[in-house]
């Protein structure tokens, strides 16, 4: 008897435990649940949702007008060799 008990009793407990657990985490059947999972998918999808395209600078481009067009070299350097 003494064994049994044994085993009985971590059964009995994990068989609580995951009766809560999985009560507590179901997904809601509700029909306004139903509804809001639908609402919720519908403006994921939908185009204002959706998030403005950045553009990345140029590197070819150089700072823009007025700015220095890169490092200064010496006199008489004009091309890397």
């Amino acid at each position: 008897m003494g064994v049994l008990l044994f085993i009985l009793v971590p059964v009995a407990v994990v068989a609580i435990a995951a009766s809560v657990s999985w009560v507590r985490n179901r997904q809601p059947t509700s029909l306004q649940s139903g509804v809001d999972s639908f609402r919720r998918e519908m403006d994921a999808l939908s185009p204002d949702a959706a998030p403005a395209p950045r553009r990345r600078p140029d590197p070819g481009a150089g700072p823009g007008p007025g700015g220095p067009s890169g490092p200064r070299r010496p006199p008489g350097q004009d091309r890397p060799t």
